[in-house]
């Protein structure tokens, strides 16, 4: 059945005029016959013709979303309004894995990590518990929780599973990280007409088929959506209908705002500033006079529910990042310079997958209180060569690592991404020898696995972690695209 959609006309094929002609030719019979009916047992009045074509209510199979008209564009009903962009989060993902390998841990408080707590199960939160809290302080305050040292390796497992279920409900499913999911189902209003049920089902679903509890939050933007999402967890389920932000952001904690830091939520509470309602009535010129052009505008933004990022997928990404939780803390400039090459080697080597070149450089520096440092610089041409990007990090890292406290995170991100032109270096012998290299190891790591090559520094990371055929299993193994 082929319909053309030309401008503002529509124009049938052959077929589907024939189908319309018997359905119009069936209609004015019915009338016919209901009005010979009437006039023949109530009589036939003159005056009555002026009412006899009062316009009727649609037919309910026109309401109905699988009948002809429907699927033929033909349905006069407008299209409802979803909140299309789901946010999934797996709740207490780690502990929640390691309940599922050992279902002796089920229902117990669990710990995972070393030296601090990487992820507590929710029956150890429930007792004070929380994620990056010492372990002497963990076991204080919940002297029955069981340590486990987590097993890396099967993490990123999971969360793939987690992934090719969540792809069989929409094509649009985006990592943000290996917990957390963006999904858009904008378009989908008559393939799932029950929208609620539909997204009960896939939480279900993700539960029967890896045993682990996801939190669903549903809005119009990706900020409200990820707000629902951790409002009720575990196993959450928050819709925030269209048109309902503002109610719906309103009461809720400043910090409970995704992208507020825990130095903006304090730098906030001194003005007296602690709920987003109140948020809201700041002027956009002060917030970017208190916090910068960007971010004030950000936060100004969010505070509205407004957030213009789309949800992205796989083989289109704007941005390629990746970052680790050291456990316990180091101030080991070596190893977290080989640390950060490692990273830079993954990111080069995503940004040659994909066909892209990078601008701009990002390096994220997290202390062991908290504090965190960032900057990022715009290169002097596109690359994605981890030597260059390694290069440019190193430089940053020496300006951010100030402080003679543990660093507990480190993270490289690239943005700014646009096509590979290498024609743009066919004079270069250099970047011709780095073009080649990095070509050869490609193809030997795709072969035999990540770790068949790997530069200098890149043998003492394995004295700390094990490895595994596509790469180091990291505290925090990224899945960020």
């Amino acid at each position: 059945m082929d319909v053309c959609v030309e401008s503002e006309s529509v124009v049938y094929t052959p077929a589907t005029e024939a189908m319309l002609e018997g359905i119009a030719l069936a209609e004015e019979a019915e009338e016919s016959d209901r009005g010979s009916t009437e006039n023949s047992c109530a009589g036939h009045n003159p005056a009555d013709s002026a009412h006899a074509k009062t316009p009727q209510p649609e037919p309910a199979t026109a309401k109905n979303p699988w009948s002809a008209w429907a699927w033929l564009g033909l349905c006069k009903a407008p299209a409802r309004k979803i909140p299309n962009i789901v946010h999934v989060d797996v709740d207490a993902f780690f502990a929640s894995v390691e309940q599922v390998l050992n279902p002796r841990l089920r229902g117990k408080p669990v710990l995972v990590g070393r030296g601090c707590v990487a992820s507590a199960s929710y029956e150890a939160k429930a007792l004070g518990v929380k994620t990056a809290m010492g372990f002497r302080e963990a076991l204080r305050v919940c002297p029955k929780a069981i340590v486990v040292p987590g097993q890396y390796e099967h993490y990123a497992d999971f969360a793939e599973r987690v992934r090719r279920i969540l792809e069989t409900y929409t094509p649009a499913v985006e990592t943000a990280a290996l917990d957390d999911f963006y999904l858009d189902f904008a378009g989908t209003e008559r393939l799932y007409p029950d929208y609620r049920g539909t997204l009960v089902r896939l939480q279900m679903e993700v539960f029967k088929e890896t045993g682990l509890s996801v939190s669903l939050g549903a809005a119009r933007t990706k900020v409200v959506a990820s707000i629902a999402s951790r409002l009720e967890r575990p196993r959450g389920f928050r819709m925030v209908a269209p048109g309902d932000e503002e109610a719906f952001l309103t009461p809720l904690p400043v910090a409970k705002l995704h992208g507020i830091g825990h130095v903006h939520t304090s730098t906030l509470a001194e003005r007296g500033i602690t709920t987003i309602g109140q948020l809201r009535r700041v002027p956009k010129a002060a917030l970017q006079a208190a916090f910068g052009e960007a971010i004030g505008l950000q936060i100004w933004e969010r505070a509205r529910g407004l957030d213009g990022r789309e949800v992205l997928l796989p083989s289109t990404p704007k941005s390629v990042s990746r970052e680790t939780t050291i456990e316990g803390g180091t101030i080991d400039t070596e190893f977290l310079g080989g640390l950060i090459e490692y990273l830079s080697e993954r990111i080069g080597s995503t940004l040659r997958e994909y066909g892209k070149q990078a601008r701009t450089l990002g390096l994220r520096l997290r202390y062991v209180d908290y504090f965190s440092a960032h900057q990022a610089v715009r290169l002097i041409k596109p690359t994605n060569d981890e030597r260059e990007l390694l290069s440019a990090a190193k430089e940053m890292f020496g300006k951010l690592f100030t402080r003679r406290v543990a660093v507990r995170l480190a993270g490289v991100s690239v943005t700014n991404l646009e096509a590979d032109r290498r024609q743009n270096d066919l004079f270069d012998t250099r970047a011709n020898r780095r073009w080649y290299l990095n070509r050869e190891m490609d193809r030997v790591r795709g072969r035999f696995g990540w770790n068949a090559v790997f530069y200098g520094k890149g043998l003492a990371l394995r004295e700390h972690y094990a490895t595994k055929p596509n790469g180091l299993v990291l505290s925090t193994p990224c899945l960020s695209r």
